[in-house]
């Protein structure tokens, strides 16, 4: 079963990626900014990670630095999902992403990039 790690500060959307995840047979790992994200990673390695950027404690333009500066975890994909339309210079610079959507969006859309990128 494909792990997947969701860093999102909002409740409502870790629970709704979680029900139509688990739905798909994957298993969901949560956290509520990037600190926690961080400290998953030292137990779990996830097959992908959905991302919200704005978020408190550690944003996830921050997480994404330094989770790229991480040879254990550099090749995990990586799924923006935010309000924010416009992407950080330093995500970009940085390379790497498997995707991006802008909240709100369709669920299907988010599956769809989750398998291009688990197949």
């Amino acid at each position: 079963m494909k792990k997947i790690l969701i860093v999102e500060d909002d409740s409502d959307f870790q629970d709704i990626y979680q029900l139509y995840l688990q739905g798909e047979s994957f298993q969901v790992l949560t956290a509520l900014n990037g600190k926690e994200a961080m400290a998953i990673l030292e137990k779990e390695t996830p097959s992908l990670i959905i991302l919200d950027l704005i978020m408190p404690v550690m944003d996830g333009e921050e997480f994404y630095v330094w989770l790229r500066a991480q040879e254990k975890w550099r090749s995990i994909p990586v799924i923006i999902a935010s309000v924010n339309d416009k992407m950080p210079q330093r995500v970009i610079d940085l390379g790497g992403i498997a995707g991006s959507l802008k909240k709100p969006f369709e669920i299907d859309a988010l599956i769809e990039k989750i398998r291009a990128n688990l197949n």
